[in-house]
C-alpha cells in the first residue's frame, strides 16, 4: 500500500472523501479535491498558529497566565466568584513564586503548593482545583496545548464538622478589643448564620433597618431557585442595634456596611489572614485535626438552633431551599452531647 502524503488531500476510497492525515488522525475534507486541499490549508495554518501561540507562553511566567485568567473571570463571573479566584491563586503564587515558567510546571509543583498550605481541607483542594483550572482554560483558548497537571490527583473534600465552643466564642471577642471593625464583623457571622462572602459584600443598599432585615438579591442558591427569590435575613437586637449605630456614620448607600480600620471593604484575603492571626491570638488549637475557621460560624449557628426550630425554618435561616444539606451543618460536639445527656436523664 502506497504511503499516503501528508502536506496534500488523499483519496478515502470506501466514503469518496478527500482526506487528511492531521495530528495523527484522518480528517474528512470533502469530494472535491480543490475544495479539500483549500480545507487543508486553513488547517495546517491553524494548527501553525496554535502550535506558536503556545510555544510563546511556555517560557512566560506562570503569573501571567494566570493574570489573563483573572480578566476573562472578571467578565464571565459574579463578583464574588471572581474574587474567590483571584484569593486562591494569590496564595498559590505567593508559595509558588512568581518566576516559575508555564513550560515548567510539573505535578510536582501541586504536591509542594500542597505541603504549604496551612488552611483547611476545603481551602487546600480549591486552591489546587484553581491552578489546574487555569490550565485547563488555556488550552481551552490555545495558549497552549496541554494541560500538564492534568491527571493530578486531588485531597479528598472534608466535610466541616468544627463548631466554636463558648470559650472559644469568648477568647475570640477578647482578642478583638483593638479591633473593633473586625469584632462587628465577627458579630455579624454570629448572629446571622451567613457566609463569610455575604457579610463582606453587604452594602447598604440590601439593609432595610425599619423591618430589621438584610435582604440579599445576589446569594448562593439563587440559581437553584425555578423562581429566584432574595434571600430575607431578620436581624437579632442586638445585631440590629449595631447596624443603626453604623448607620447614623458617614456612608454611601451602595457602599460596604462593614469595612475594615481604614474604612475601605473587606477583602477576603484580609479576613482570612485577619482571622487566623486573631485564632493565634486567642489560643485555639486544632480539634480532631480541624481547625477552626470563618466559615465554622455558619456551622456553630446552625448547630446551637437544631432542636430549637423545625428543620425548614433552620433551612430558612441558613438561605438553604431545602432540608438536604442540614446534616452538613449540625454537629453533635461535646457541649451540645453533655446537654443532650442532661436533657435525658432529667425525670419526667
Amino acid at each position: 500500500m502506497p504511503r499516503r502524503p501528508v502536506d496534500r488531500p488523499w483519496l478515502h476510497n470506501a466514503s469518496g472523501f478527500w482526506c487528511a492525515t492531521i495530528e495523527g488522525r484522518r480528517v474528512y475534507l470533502d469530494r472535491d479535491y480543490k475544495v479539500a486541499e483549500r480545507k487543508l490549508r486553513v488547517q495546517v495554518t491553524e494548527l501553525k498558529r496554535r502550535a506558536a501561540g503556545a510555544n510563546e507562553w511556555l517560557d512566560r511566567p506562570f503569573a501571567e497566565l494566570a493574570d489573563r485568567y483573572l480578566d476573562d473571570k472578571l467578565k464571565s463571573c459574579e463578583h464574588s466568584t471572581y474574587e474567590g479566584y483571584k484569593y486562591r491563586l494569590a496564595r498559590a503564587l505567593q508559595i509558588l513564586g512568581t518566576s516559575v515558567r508555564v513550560g515548567a510546571m510539573r505535578k510536582k509543583h501541586l504536591s509542594e503548593l500542597k505541603l504549604a498550605l496551612t488552611d483547611s481541607t476545603t481551602t487546600v483542594r480549591d486552591t489546587l482545583a484553581s491552578v489546574i483550572g487555569v490550565f485547563n482554560w488555556a488550552v481551552s483558548e490555545d495558549l497552549v496545548e496541554v494541560n500538564p497537571l492534568a491527571g493530578y490527583k486531588l485531597p479528598a473534600a472534608r466535610q466541616r464538622t468544627r463548631v466554636a465552643t463558648d470559650d472559644e466564642i469568648r477568647r475570640l471577642v477578647r482578642g478583638t478589643a483593638k479591633n473593633p471593625s473586625f469584632r462587628r464583623v465577627l458579630l455579624a457571622l454570629r448572629e446571622t448564620g451567613c457566609r463569610p462572602g455575604e457579610v463582606r459584600e453587604l452594602t447598604w443598599d440590601k439593609v432595610d433597618l425599619e423591618r430589621g432585615l438584610w435582604i440579599l438579591d445576589k446569594h448562593k442558591t439563587i440559581k437553584r431557585q425555578r423562581t429566584p427569590l432574595p434571600r430575607v435575613i431578620p436581624l437579632s437586637d442586638v445585631l440590629w442595634r449595631l447596624c443603626r449605630w453604623l448607620d447614623a456614620r458617614p456612608h454611601e448607600a451602595s457602599g460596604a456596611v462593614f469595612r475594615n480600620q481604614h474604612g475601605k471593604k473587606y477583602s477576603k484575603d484580609c479576613v482570612t489572614k485577619t482571622f487566623g492571626r486573631l485564632r493565634t491570638r486567642a489560643g485555639i488549637k486544632l480539634f480532631a485535626g480541624e481547625q477552626l475557621v470563618l466559615y465554622s460560624h455558619r456551622h456553630t449557628f446552625a448547630t446551637e438552633r437544631a432542636g430549637r426550630v423545625t428543620d425548614i425554618e433552620l433551612a430558612e435561616l441558613l438561605g438553604h431551599t431545602t432540608t438536604r444539606l442540614l446534616p452538613r451543618y449540625t454537629h453533635f460536639n461535646v457541649d451540645r452531647l453533655h446537654d443532650i445527656k442532661r436533657r435525658a436523664e432529667r425525670p419526667h
